[in-house]
């Protein structure tokens, strides 16, 4: 990982959600969701739950791309909210793609992947680890009024001069 032609990493953190722990949790097979189903979960949170755009990753099988589709076009015209969703195949028949940002993982892997964490971990402190591999020299990111999809900022006027 400290080849110089690295330019990029990718970060996995373990992390537990509450809801996995409710009896029956587990149970669930969210692999057996289909786009459509995601989706509408997707638009439910959408239009009930945020005030402002909410993300996620849809994963579709061949045969749900027309059906997936006709939905997105449908809730864009009929302005249902503003969706910000990836479209991601399954690469397998019935398996999530293994780098989505909520790959499922059982109770054993998240205790060893959180125990390797806290084995490399050189300080408590982000902002001081941060500041190891940041000199803060890069100012990649535009005015957080224009990070969205809209810019909230005043566009400049032309002059005539």
């Amino acid at each position: 990982p400290f080849d110089p032609r690295c330019t990029e990493w990718l970060v996995e953190i373990p992390t537990e959600v509450s809801w996995a722990n409710l009896p029956g949790a587990d149970a669930v097979e969210i692999n057996n969701f289909s786009a459509m189903a995601q989706f509408d979960f997707y638009m439910q949170v959408q239009k009930h739950y945020t005030a402002h755009n909410t993300s996620a990753t849809i994963e579709f099988r061949d045969q749900e791309v027309e059906p997936l589709a006709n939905a997105i076009h449908r809730a864009i015209e009929e302005g249902e909210g503003y969706i910000s969703a990836a479209l991601l195949a399954r690469f397998d028949a019935n398996a999530t793609f293994p780098r989505l940002p909520f790959e499922p993982i059982d109770a054993a892997t998240y205790q060893r992947l959180n125990a390797e964490v806290a084995e490399r971990r050189r300080t408590e402190c982000f902002f001081e680890a941060l500041k190891r591999y940041d000199g803060g020299e890069l100012l990649e990111a535009g005015p957080a009024g224009c990070d969205s999809d809209k810019c909230l900022l005043p566009l400049a006027k032309p002059s005539n001069n």
